[in-house]
């Protein structure tokens, strides 16, 4: 599951304590609200996600920190496996997407298998693996399976989706990377849209399609809707991949609420997870 430390509390990471196999934390730029790193305390994005994946692990929840290559400046990555400390085990590579306007962000690193290329490097010496994104929704999916195999080629070891809603969006995809020759394990993203207005603003800035069930489901403004779509997507997806990685599409709220209300429809608790079985067979959480 995706958290944002800023907006969660120790108790709420607790909750998910044996629930959950991990949770990963994204790369932001530090604002001047930002109750953990106002601006003029100087932290790069990455390196507060790693920060605050130690302090989530150390509170017994395996964390995977994010790196973007918006903002990560070339000499930064051997300080930042070095500064995981050997206690994180996974870092998740995306691209980042350009700020509006002129502060768009730097960019050395003008690709994702660049990024990802430098971290294997060090991950050969530091043992940390590398995870990289994939979008289902490219709109020439041919380049994007190219591009996801180059990722792995440069030593990803998983692949997560962008977000998805229902089977439909995904599975053809999937069908597509294994067939393209894809050997590391996939990762289905699953979202719980907070409303039908957050689900409508995701998907027009983001270029996701939405289908007209999932329109409908999000028309009756009930608090439940997101969470009943979410869980019918889990169990119409978990079988299918090699775990399921859960976000909350509105990033300002505090997700753990709907993630425990949706775990409890699901009736995952520490006593059913199941570890990740071999490449090529879906895990069933």
């Amino acid at each position: 599951m995706e958290l944002i430390p800023d907006r969660v509390v120790q108790g709420d990471i607790e909750r998910l304590r044996g629930r959950v196999d991990a949770v990963t934390i994204p790369a932001l730029r530090n604002g001047s609200h930002d109750p953990s790193y106002p601006t003029t305390f100087q932290i790069s994005p990455q390196q507060r996600s790693i920060a605050a994946a130690l302090i989530v692990r150390r509170m017994g929840v395996e964390a995977v920190p994010t790196l973007t290559c918006r903002d990560c400046r070339r000499d930064e990555v051997s300080g930042v496996s070095e500064s995981r400390k050997g206690s994180l085990e996974n870092i998740l590579v995306v691209y980042g997407d350009p700020f509006p306007g002129e502060n768009r962000g730097v960019y050395e690193f003008k690709k994702s298998e660049q990024l990802i290329r430098g971290l294997s490097q060090e991950s050969s010496r530091t043992g940390v693996s590398v995870g990289t994104i994939t979008n289902q929704y490219a709109q020439n999916r041919d380049d994007e399976v190219s591009r996801t195999l180059r990722k792995v080629e440069a030593g990803a070891e998983f692949v997560l989706t962008n977000i998805s809603f229902e089977a439909d969006s995904i599975l053809g995809y999937r069908d597509e990377l294994l067939s393209a020759g894809l050997d590391v394990p996939l990762l289905f993203q699953v979202s719980i849209p907070h409303s039908r207005n957050n689900l409508l603003f995701v998907s027009q800035h983001f270029g996701i399609p939405l289908s007209r069930t999932v329109r409908r489901r999000l028309d009756h403004r009930s608090s439940e809707a997101g969470i009943s779509l979410a869980a019918e997507a889990f169990e119409d997806l978990h079988r299918e991949a090699n775990g399921v990685h859960f976000s909350y599409l509105r990033r300002t709220r505090n997700p753990v609420p709907a993630y425990c209300a949706l775990l409890d429809r699901l009736e995952v608790g520490a006593e059913t997870l199941i570890a990740p079985l071999e490449l090529g067979r879906p895990v069933a959480r």
